[in-house]
């Protein structure tokens, strides 16, 4: 049956449609802080470009004229194509987000369908659409609810794949997997560790498909695809590589520490990082800024190595289980300025929970739901990895290594927390899905039993 004529899957879309509609016009026309609820520190690092693509045809870095290179094309141009349809970046962006993130179902549903039937589809479906990290992030501009629509097709259609190899599922896995990057460099390396299993996956024997056409139809695509920006940048900055992002984190990501040792607050840190740059850091090319970055970065993190490895465990457990309160009830309460936004408020790097939010009933109400929707939905993944793997274990191995490879990345700093669950919590949902219903059968027969 497909999964439009489901009535099951069609309640749950219908449903999260109208709290979504309700949520989007009580913001757009109630909300005490206007549109300012949906900006966030990096927003204009995303909008300032699609504004030079949409004026002068070419993407620049923020309040530059500076070629785009610390942050992707994917998502300015997802904002462009919004602003030149609608005339506007902030509420259109949000409308646009809220219909992908419900669209996020259909993939979600179609995968677990393939791999544990259409009970645990539903269910996955259900937590996907419980989901308070996505319903929160479409209405933010932040590139995260673009990126997870895309790797869920991706996860899809290699999922399809792996069941039954087929070239064009193997093709528009390349496709989806090259959009997302584009999207997110987080995605980059995670191109290697899906052709080095697709490529490891064949030559087991574990799926029956031509290596040949692997390399053709999957491997040659996300070279071409990808680099294509990456000759962009070499032309137009003499810097080779697909983003300057790395580079700039592995210096930035050292505010932490910095705070710690100078008992500084994160934002004196991070000014503290930048007047350590050259004066005329922003005039130097594109490769000498990225080499500048890299070489001031390698002794803070020999020196604060130690002290990173010891809050490791504290950033893993935030990302895997960070409600995303701050934001959340920011969306739905408001009262908080923008400032504090700025000032590290709403994207706390340091603490594990965010007590000073927790003024009142509701407020706690609100974060004892969100932190036990996040809670149950990954502790119920654990179980259903482990059904998933007595089905198929090439497809549990993929799936695994997924959400492991996005879990340690956004798990890796000081800013780790809920937003960087997202890229995987879609493939949590399916997990969950399996395993609650293996348990709905089995209280169906418990009950059976007793009658």
């Amino acid at each position: 049956m497909p999964f439009y004529k489901d009535k099951t899957f069609q309640l749950l879309f219908v449903l999260l449609a109208l709290c979504k509609t309700a949520v989007l016009l009580y913001v757009m026309l109630a909300h005490p802080l206007g549109q300012a609820v949906l900006v966030f520190p990096d927003s204009l690092t995303y909008v300032y470009p699609a504004q030079t693509w949409l004026q002068y045809g070419a993407m620049w870095e923020a309040v530059s004229a500076a070629p785009l290179l610390l942050r992707t094309p994917g998502y300015p141009f997802f904002l462009a194509l919004i602003g030149f349809f609608t005339g506007n970046l902030t509420w259109a962006v949000a409308i646009v987000q809220n219909i992908l993130s419900l669209f996020l179902l259909i993939p979600v549903y179609l995968t677990a369908n393939r791999l544990a039937g259409r009970v645990a589809a539903r269910w996955a479906a259900f937590f996907c659409a419980a989901s308070v990290l996505y319903f929160s992030l479409s209405f933010a501009v932040l590139s995260e609810t673009l990126c997870v629509f895309l790797l869920a097709w991706f996860v899809f259609f290699t999922v399809r794949f792996l069941k039954q190899p087929r070239t064009a599922d193997v093709a528009a896995a390349a496709v989806f997997l090259a959009a997302s990057v584009y999207v997110r460099p987080a995605v980059y390396y995670f191109m290697l560790a899906a052709a080095v299993i697709l490529v490891c996956f064949q030559a087991g024997k574990l799926v029956r498909f031509p290596l040949h056409k692997i390399i053709v139809f999957f491997i040659l695509p996300l070279l071409l695809l990808t680099g294509a920006w990456q000759l962009r940048n070499r032309l137009q900055t003499g810097f080779g590589g697909f983003s300057s992002v790395g580079a700039y984190n592995l210096y930035m990501w050292n505010q932490d520490y910095l705070a710690h040792k100078f008992t500084l607050s994160v934002p004196q840190a991070h000014e503290a990082l930048e007047r350590a740059l050259p004066a005329d850091f922003s005039q130097r090319p594109a490769r000498e800024q990225v080499q500048i970055y890299k070489a001031l970065a390698r002794p803070l993190i020999q020196e604060s190595f130690f002290y990173k490895l010891s809050r490791a465990p504290l950033w893993a457990l935030k990302t895997l289980f960070g409600a995303n309160f701050v934001h959340l009830s920011r969306l739905l309460w408001g009262g908080r300025t923008p400032q504090e936004a700025l000032e590290g408020e709403m994207l706390n790097h340091t603490e594990a929970v965010h007590t000073r939010w927790l003024e009142n009933f509701s407020d706690k109400l609100l974060f004892a739901g969100a932190a036990g929707q996040v809670m149950l939905t990954v502790l119920l993944a654990i179980t259903g990895f482990g059904l998933l793997w007595k089905k198929d274990k090439a497809i549990t191995f993929f799936l695994g290594v997924y959400c492991l490879y996005f879990w340690a990345i956004g798990s890796s700093f000081f800013g780790a927390y809920a937003r960087f669950r997202a890229p995987f919590e879609f493939v949590l949902c399916i997990a969950a899905g399996a395993a609650a219903a293996a348990l709905w059968q089995r209280v169906k027969t418990h009950g059976k039993r007793r009658l």
